[in-house]
């Protein structure tokens, strides 16, 4: 897999708002990430459980996403939502016309999908859906657990109760509603995911793997249709994550280090991100012996080819480790919940607050889903940081358009952007003044045309400015 284009070609700068999480773009730079901390919405958690069979007969009340996934239809703007509904009992879906209310629709259960095969009960663990533009249908992976009859509600809450066979399967649908089996995945743990990469081309599956002492991992297996994707062998499957080192924060209880726990992965504008969900504890045992819910940190990486990820030196989001709160642990990635929305990012997340009508505290109950927001793109800026002045110059770039777009917020400073076009010669120069605030600022490039063409950009910052994206259209 080649991860890097060499500096001689020009990158390919075509794909949407090229964004600045790290390096990949920059031949040079003197200037300094900031990483934002997103906002939480004030209604949080906007999705909760209320139906009969939400609430679990008291016992691990759940609505919300378990991964499942979340997408808003471009053309009539509206929102659909796919859910856990009580632990580990079924899929549902819930549609809004603006992805903050979700109560004021009935939820559907899904078609197609069983929760009894011979006489056992077919428990749903971790399910993950994915918009697939190659047909404009879905695509869902689901992880189960085969049970026999004489299991009841009341061993839910255990997690380690037994079980005849486990693993993944996976599904398609046309409508997100109605769903077809399409076949079994090879072996892989639960909180097994996968996600669409459109810049490969390839379904991308990522999967839980053990790494001795070291706890949870991540495995990698890809393919260029879902059938070649979820069909593996063991020796088959890269090693992709490993838990060492991971994290900032302490760990909690009896968990000697922090793990990976899961990672998520959804294509935004130019790139995908992925979200590492790091476990700092405590242990199964542990939490369900003392009804707590365990801690997990999401932190954001980028990539550029699927594979190779650079992570954030700091969380997304973070556990509230509030007693009660919606969000006090066990936060989880909604699949497919980084959307940009007007102005704004929206990150949409699950998580826990311990809260059991039924059994007082338990580490799997009361899932709730909500969300926070950053500036479109504002994952990170570009600074001049405690310097007050630096400079950034680009690697060459294949753009096409008329017009150049910077995302940039100049408070008190300013920005000079020069835009060199290596094919004839010309730099465009602009200046981007004090009190300047846009997420899609438009420049004007002297060369109209809408050819191809390579250019290198180089960025100059004072005082606080931050850059955030550019792109050509």
């Amino acid at each position: 897999m080649n991860r890097k284009t060499p500096p001689s070609v020009p990158l390919d700068a075509t794909a949407g708002r090229q964004l600045l999480l790290d390096d990949h773009l920059l031949a040079q730079s003197t200037l300094v990430r900031e990483w934002a901390t997103p906002v939480q919405h004030p209604l949080n958690p906007i999705l909760r459980p209320e139906t009969q069979r939400d609430l679990n007969g008291g016992r691990c009340p759940v609505a919300a996403p378990f991964d499942d996934g979340i997408v808003c239809d471009p053309e009539t703007g509206q929102w659909r939502v796919w859910y856990m509904s009580g632990w580990f009992d079924r899929t549902a879906t819930r549609t809004s016309p603006d992805g903050i209310d979700w109560h004021s629709s009935d939820p559907e259960e899904l078609t197609g999908i069983d929760y009894e095969r011979d006489g056992h009960i077919i428990q749903r663990d971790g399910s993950s859906i994915c918009h697939d533009p190659t047909d404009g249908g879905y695509k869902m992976l689901r992880w189960v657990r085969e049970r026999t009859a004489s299991f009841t509600p009341d061993d839910l809450p255990r997690h380690d109760t037994p079980t005849i066979w486990e693993g993944g399967e996976t599904f398609s649908s046309r409508d997100g509603r109605h769903w077809q089996f399409e076949g079994r995945t090879g072996p892989c743990g639960d909180n097994t995911t996968f996600f669409y990469d459109p810049y490969r081309g390839h379904w991308t599956f990522s999967l839980r793997t053990h790494l001795g002492q070291f706890g949870r991992g991540r495995g990698w297996h890809s393919g260029p249709n879902l059938a070649d994707a979820s069909s593996w062998r063991e020796e088959d499957v890269l090693p992709w994550v490993g838990s060492h080192g991971f994290g900032t924060g302490s760990t909690i209880g009896d968990l000697p280090a922090a793990q990976i726990y899961k990672v998520n992965c959804v294509a935004y504008e130019s790139a995908m991100l992925g979200v590492f969900a790091v476990y700092r504890g405590p242990s199964n045992d542990y939490a369900e012996a003392h009804g707590t819910v365990k801690v997990i940190d999401l932190y954001l990486g980028i990539s550029r080819d699927g594979y190779h990820f650079t992570v954030a030196p700091q969380p997304l989001l973070s556990s509230s480790q509030q007693p009660g709160a919606w969000d006090a642990g066990y936060l989880h990635m909604v699949n497919g919940g980084i959307l940009p929305v007007g102005e704004q990012t929206r990150i949409y997340y699950t998580g826990f607050s311990g809260l059991s009508p039924r059994l007082g505290h338990h580490m799997y109950a009361g899932g709730s889903m909500g969300f926070a927001t950053l500036r479109r793109d504002g994952f990170c800026s570009l600074t001049s940081g405690p310097r007050g002045e630096g400079h950034a110059k680009s690697r060459q770039l294949s753009v096409d358009g008329k017009v150049f777009y910077v995302n940039a917020d100049t408070r008190t400073g300013s920005i000079t952007i020069n835009i060199t076009n290596l094919n004839s010669g010309k730099i465009d120069s602009h200046i981007v003044p004090a009190g300047t605030d846009s997420t899609q600022l438009a420049l004007s490039l002297s060369e109209s045309s809408t050819c191809r063409k390579t250019v290198e950009i180089d960025f100059h910052l004072t005082g606080d400015a931050h850059v955030y994206s550019f792109w050509v259209d």
